[in-house]
């Protein structure tokens, strides 16, 4: 599984290509890309909550049908949250449900290519459906080694290897953040040169 920073990486490539979508702060709609991108990982609360941290982890809430029912509990919120302020844009349900979708979606397709040496190896993709593990034959990113104990679960973060694998992430992440932010900018660049043309030839 990739580190929080890969996963928010990959939240803030997809908020490149739909700025403005949850928030018109900037910062604040980048942390909304970012929590959702993270969220699966949420099921490590429990496991904390009881002493063991790992035990829920590439369960249940690893796979499709949870990023379908989270799709749709944030959609609903979303649209009644934007549904005087902008119901045009937002107010369909199935625009903010694809795009939790995805960011859900990111989470579960980047811990598909992450070496995993802890049984079962793999996500229960298409879950409840379905309780098989699949995991990519040829691993992208690192395994993260972490404690089974969580009074050194934190701790246990902190090593070399881990290091390296957030390096790894940051390397191939990060480089898919900037081309979708550069993307962006020549795509807004392109857009202003056509509007001043357009406002010079009429006037």
């Amino acid at each position: 599984m990739p580190l929080p920073i890969g996963h928010a990486l990959a939240g803030i490539a997809l908020q490149q290509a739909c700025p403005g979508f949850f928030s018109a702060h900037r910062w604040l709609d980048a942390f909304f890309f970012m929590f959702l991108a993270n969220l699966p990982d949420a099921d490590f609360i429990p496991g904390l909550l009881s002493g063991r941290p790992n035990q829920f982890h590439h369960g249940a809430f690893h796979s499709l049908g949870a990023a379908l029912a989270v799709a749709a509990i944030g959609a609903g919120f979303f649209c009644l949250k934007n549904r005087r302020a902008d119901a045009r844009a937002h107010g369909r349900f199935w625009v903010p449900a694809a795009m939790i979708f995805l960011l859900f979606l990111s989470h579960l397709l980047l811990d598909l290519f992450a070496l995993d040496l802890r049984a079962p190896f793999g996500l229960p993709l298409f879950w409840p459906f379905s309780g098989r593990y699949f995991i990519a034959a040829s691993p992208l990113f690192i395994n993260i080694t972490r404690s089974s104990a969580a009074g050194d679960f934190f701790p246990s973060l902190f090593n070399s290897h881990n290091l390296a694998a957030a390096l790894r992430e940051v390397l191939i992440l990060g480089s898919v953040a900037l081309a979708a932010a550069w993307l962006r900018a020549r795509t807004e660049k392109n857009r202003r040169a056509r509007a001043g043309k357009g406002g010079v030839s009429g006037g």
